[in-house]
């Protein structure tokens, strides 16, 4: 078996179904992977029967109580039969060629991950919010031959698999939203895996939620970017880029903590929705997804106090 392919699923209800659909239509390569479904715990009934399902493309289900993507993702890849592991999410839908794109990587090399791309579906963008959130073009620039840890995503990133069991896989500490995909890229790279950015290993994400989901989720972030910082022996390189830093923080508080710039913001975005204005509406809901952000990390603070 050349690749496995592990998606982790919570209540993923039509996603899911039309994802596993985009991988039976890879075609020829059919033989030569497989799909491994982990479900989180869902309560939506939308794992059932899917390992029964007909076409060119065999799925394994594996079920577990609710402990997280990292957890999941550990999960299905000690059942991967494959050398390599492809880890997507159930709202990823592949294109054509993205399995063929992440296997050319790994074929006859060792120790490499590769990261594929992973824009919004534009049927994803229905909302003031969903809009706002992808008004400006994703201009980083990612290395294609050496491509930097902290831009690993893993709802659409292979990974040779002694590679990954050898780094110890996902810190399932990172029980929340975010960072466990990053971690793991430095442990990687640490442990000397190459990673690459291959922009034809390509697919769709659909995603839709509303600014209240995506705060809970940067609240989450928060708390788990000060999990990060002290797993890492509060590395101040990991905690510049996480945006942590004890002396950074005074100033993130008064921004995003005090309530004053929040407070003047209200009023710009009830304007800014009723008018349209979505590249207002974008600069407002950035402001309050940091300041959950920073709910987090103030309160995981105070807890470790």
């Amino acid at each position: 078996m050349d690749l496995s392919i592990v998606i982790p699923t919570y209540n993923g209800g039509a996603v899911l179904g039309r994802a596993l659909e985009a991988l039976r239509a890879q075609g020829a390569l059919a033989a030569r992977f497989e799909v491994i479904v982990v479900d989180d715990g869902s309560t939506d009934g939308s794992t059932e029967g899917i390992d029964r399902a007909r076409g060119p493309v065999g799925v394994r289900l594996l079920r577990q109580r609710n402990q997280g993507r990292a957890a999941a993702r550990n999960l299905g890849a000690a059942e991967a039969a494959g050398r390599a592991i492809l880890f997507l999410d159930a709202d990823i839908w592949a294109r054509p060629g993205l399995i063929a794109a992440h296997l050319a990587h790994h074929h006859g090399e060792r120790s490499i991950g590769v990261q594929g791309a992973s824009p919004p579906h534009p049927d994803s963008l229905t909302t003031m919010y969903m809009r706002a959130c992808h008004v400006s073009p994703d201009l980083t620039i990612r290395r294609r031959r050496h491509m930097s840890p902290y831009h690993v995503i893993t709802r659409n990133f292979s990974i040779d698999a002694d590679a990954f069991r050898r780094v110890g896989g996902f810190d399932e500490g990172f029980s929340g939203y975010g960072w466990e995909d990053i971690e793991l890229g430095l442990r990687l790279v640490r442990h000397g895996v190459t990673l690459r950015y291959e922009p034809r290993a390509a697919a769709d994400h659909f995603h839709i939620q509303t600014l209240e989901q995506a705060r809970e989720k940067l609240r989450q972030a928060g708390e788990g970017a000060i999990y990060f910082w002290e797993k890492h022996h509060h590395d101040w390189r990991i905690g510049l880029f996480l945006e942590v830093l004890p002396i950074m923080l005074p100033l993130k508080w008064f921004v995003y903590r005090s309530g004053i710039f929040t407070a003047a913001l209200q009023p710009v975005r009830r304007i800014a929705e009723r008018a349209g204005l979505t590249i207002v509406c974008s600069e407002v809901y950035n402001h309050l997804l940091w300041r959950s952000f920073y709910q987090g990390v103030f309160d995981a603070r105070r807890r470790r106090r």
